[in-house]
């Protein structure tokens, strides 16, 4: 603000001389006295720019007062004021900028200088103080934004850690309903098998604590839980997988496919009997990670809705997704002519390290 102030101050200071030097031709003027006694004034100002404008920012704090800060303004207005006029009539008596027209002695430089700078002095203090109180506030307005952004960024990831959450305990409540029927249908064994594939399933969450991961962990996931499922359904169960290449990479919310195709088990294949599949895929189409699982079991029921008959599963899934992409994202669930169930999510195909992937075609 020095450097500023000072750079200004000097390019008013030669401008102002040059226009008193050329107004007064004809007095003998010297250009060079004139000029030093408009640089002093100019630069008293500028070396006290930083002092007013601290005074001026003091104006912009919500919790001073008024009342003592325009006190103190006042104050110090005044003294800076008489400072100047004090300086100015030192210079006038040392450089005497209108001899050889008029010579002046401290008194009768003292008595000009007040009468000639009091409204300037008035105008350039007040400048000062307002650029110290538009810096203050503008400044004070952009942390408060920065600090709502990351309270509304903060607020968002809680919120999508919630609905994370949320999913884990109807996850594992829904597999310890399946272990109890297989130990009622006097399967200890298999019932034992599915309760420490449920173990290493729960580990592997704890190892993905994040909000977001990649696709191909996500499927990895789904593949554990896939074969935990398998010892309920034995062979009545196939499972194919079709990620074309550069998908796994795509960054996705973390448990983004399980409930989809805990649904599927759960809705679709425990409610039909004889072997069923589900078939899960994924490629990028338009800058769009495509991500589709279909099952050929039950069915949706007649007249479902997604917004009025989804359960925590679909619900939570679809929430995440607005939170997370907003317009940008889509979840579609439907039942085929030939049965089942086909649900179809897109989301901003992006790789797990924020960049962008090309789009396949």
């Amino acid at each position: 603000m020095w450097l500023c102030g000072f750079v200004v101050a000097a390019a008013a200071a030669v401008s102002a001389s040059l226009q008193t030097y050329v107004s007064m031709t004809g007095h003998g003027h010297a250009f060079l006295p004139i000029l030093l006694w408009e640089l002093a004034c100019w630069w008293f100002w500028a070396a006290l720019a930083p002092v007013l404008a601290a005074q001026g920012a003091r104006f912009a704090d919500p919790a001073g007062s008024r009342r003592r800060e325009w006190q103190r303004t006042a104050a110090l207005g005044v003294v800076l004021i008489a400072a100047h006029v004090g300086v100015d009539a030192v210079v006038i008596v040392l450089v005497q900028p209108f001899a050889p027209v008029e010579r002046y002695a401290f008194t009768s430089a003292l008595a000009t200088a007040a009468k000639s700078e009091w409204m300037f002095d008035i105008i350039v203090a007040s400048i000062a103080l307002l650029i110290g109180y538009g810096s203050a506030a503008s400044d004070r307005a952009q942390r408060l934004a920065l600090r709502e952004s990351r309270l509304e960024a903060d607020l968002a990831r809680a919120q999508l850690e919630a609905l994370r959450l949320e999913i884990e305990p109807h996850f594992l409540f829904n597999t310890l309903n399946s272990i109890a029927s297989l130990i009622r249908s006097e399967s200890p064994d298999r019932a034992l098998s599915m309760l420490l594939g449920l173990s290493d399933l729960m580990r592997s969450t704890l190892e993905t604590p994040g909000p977001t991961t990649t696709l191909g962990a996500e499927v990895a996931f789904v593949q554990r839980y896939v074969a935990l499922q398998r010892v309920r359904f034995m062979d009545r169960l196939s499972v194919s997988y079709a990620i074309e290449p550069g998908c796994a990479a795509c960054e996705v919310p973390t448990l983004l496919l399980q409930p989809i195709v805990e649904n599927a088990f759960r809705h679709g294949i425990a409610r039909r009997v004889g072997a069923c599949t589900i078939d899960v895929s994924a490629r990028v189409d338009g800058g769009r990670l495509r991500i589709r699982i279909r099952d050929d079991g039950a069915g949706l029921p007649a007249g479902f809705d997604l917004q009025a008959g989804a359960g925590v599963g679909l619900r939570n899934t679809q929430s995440r997704l607005e939170r997370s992409y907003g317009t940008a994202a889509s979840l579609a669930i439907a039942s085929p002519p030939g049965g089942g169930t086909d649900v179809e999510i897109a989301i901003p195909a992006t790789l797990a390290s924020d960049q962008g992937i090309q789009a396949a075609g």
